[in-house]
């Protein structure tokens, strides 16, 4: 059976595999070629740096920067999104195209017009077949020296020399072309402008430290403000400020950081390069990638910046001053509406108090007077009651004289007039049939006749009126009742006295 024999490890092999991170979001410091040497400048503030950073101590410290006259800030670092690979896109091999350019004061803030004539002058000093014709002079004069003099030896040296010199030449003017091919397109230079010398550092928490003086909050929040206003589509960009900046402007700009809209574009973080595709599609599908990428990544950086204008707003002195003002306008506003309310609640309960009051009164009264009338009713039906049974009592005794001898003849008559008297006639005829004298009760008996013949006499014109109007009423309710006079006496009884007092009459 045969075996495949692999080769031993060298000792330079790594030990453990290696995890290569997104190149947007660069997890350790990479060495960048600079251009030229860093001067004395950046030298010592790359000491303090460190220095601060072995102490420990939380503050960020400032790059080097330079404020320019439109608040704009200008630094020496590169930015946390510059790479390698970028830096192979860019194909200037670590050479900076503003330099190249002699605009490296200006940069991003140079206008197309200040680059296109940068170039065009440096291009006439630069370019290959201007220099062919001085160089080929000065070689021929140099060569017919050299011929004089006999020296083969340093003819060959300066040969070599002049070849190396044409070579570097050469490279400059490439670097020039490629510096012109980037900053010359306004897509190209967007993209290389977001990722150039710059400090991305934002602030992600903030602890207030009083003991650091008043404008702490200041040194920490203001520079990144200005850094990042190079990016703002809309200008001027306000300023954060100081802590006698009036609330207006301090809302304003708060406003303007909460919609800020940058300019910024990472093409150069793209993942795809174009010049790689084989056709068409390919080249749109790595379009659409690099894109999809690119937008991603704007919009992560866009966030941390709110993060930060949510972190400023949150911890800025001014903002809380104006909330504490606010949040005592509101009290005290509450306090005078709520003693407003207390005040117009307190009219109003008395008010409702003396209403209350009058209807109690008026309840009372109403109560007070109902119960004389039911008690004035209850008398009435008291008497009523009473009279009925005095009535009652004197037709019994009224009847009570049949029983006698002298009476019995006269039996009907007095039960005629029991029921057709009143009390006081009957107890007037009761009197009199008492009495010991036959004939003047029989006088009395006569006349209570007599009265009440009278009495039917006008009952029976009441009736025949009574009859007429009900035969005429034809409007009336159908079962509406029919008055009649509450002591009058039953129907048969009147009509039983009506005709013996007719046959009294009679005879």
């Amino acid at each position: 059976m045969a075996m495949l024999a692999l080769p031993a490890p060298s000792p330079h092999s790594p030990k453990t595999p290696t995890c290569y991170s997104s190149p947007a979001r660069s997890s350790e410091k990479k060495e960048v070629r600079r251009v030229s040497s860093l001067s004395c400048v950046e030298a010592l503030h790359k000491r303090l740096e460190e220095s601060a950073r072995e102490s420990g101590d939380d503050e960020p410290l400032e790059e080097e920067t330079e404020v320019i006259d439109d608040g704009t800030v200008q630094t020496h670092k590169r930015s946390s999104y510059w790479t390698n690979e970028v830096e192979e896109r860019v194909g200037l091999g670590g050479a900076d195209p503003y330099g190249l350019l002699e605009l490296e004061e200006k940069r991003w803030r140079a206008s197309p017009e200040e680059i296109r004539k940068a170039y065009r002058r440096l291009i006439l000093t630069m370019h290959p077949d201007k220099k062919a014709g001085s160089a080929a002079s000065l070689s021929a004069d140099s060569k017919e020296s050299k011929r004089r003099s006999k020296r083969g030896q340093q003819e060959e040296e300066e040969e070599e020399s002049e070849e190396e010199s044409e070579e570097e030449e050469d490279e400059d003017f490439k670097l020039l072309s490629r510096s012109w091919e980037l900053l010359g397109n306004a897509e190209s230079r967007r993209a290389f402008d977001s990722v150039d010398y710059f400090n991305d550092h934002l602030p992600t928490s903030f602890r207030p430290r009083p003991e650091r003086g008043a404008d702490y909050f200041f040194r920490v929040f203001s520079p990144p403000f200005r850094r990042q206003a190079k990016f703002s589509i809309e200008s001027p960009v306000p300023a954060l400020g100081d802590a006698d900046t009036p609330y207006e402007q301090v809302a304003h700009f708060y406003r303007f950081w909460h919609n800020y809209s940058s300019w910024r574009d990472f093409t150069l973080l793209a993942e795809h390069d174009l010049s790689q595709a084989e056709d068409r599609e390919e080249r749109r599908w790595m379009q659409r990638m690099n894109k999809n990428q690119a937008t991603k990544i704007k919009r992560e950086e866009s966030n941390r910046v709110q993060v930060m204008v949510s972190l400023a707003y949150e911890h800025d002195p001014r903002v809380q001053k104006h909330r504490e003002e606010v949040a005592a306008e509101k009290a005290r506003l509450k306090a005078q509406k709520e003693a407003a309310l207390a005040a117009e609640k307190a009219k109003l309960s008395e008010a409702q108090r003396a209403a209350q009051q009058a209807a109690a009164a008026a309840a009372a009264a109403a109560e007070a007077e109902r119960g004389v009338r039911e008690a004035e009713k209850k008398a009435a039906k008291n008497e009523k009651e009473k009279a009925r049974s005095a009535l009652k009592k004197a037709r019994k005794e009224l009847k009570a004289f049949g029983a006698e001898p002298r009476w019995s003849a006269r039996l009907a008559d007095l039960e005629v007039l029991a029921a057709a008297l009143s009390l006081e006639q009957i107890q007037e005829l009761s009197c009199a049939m008492t009495t010991a004298d036959v004939d003047a009760a029989s006088e009395a008996l006569a006349l209570a006749l007599k009265g009440g013949l009278e009495l039917s006499a006008a009952e029976s014109a009441a009736e025949s009126a009574d009859a007429d109007e009900v035969v005429d009423d034809t409007h009336r309710p159908e079962h509406a009742p029919v008055k009649r006079g509450a002591s009058a006496p039953p129907r048969e009884v009147r009509r039983s006295a009506r005709r013996l007092w007719k046959r009294l009459g009679s005879v």
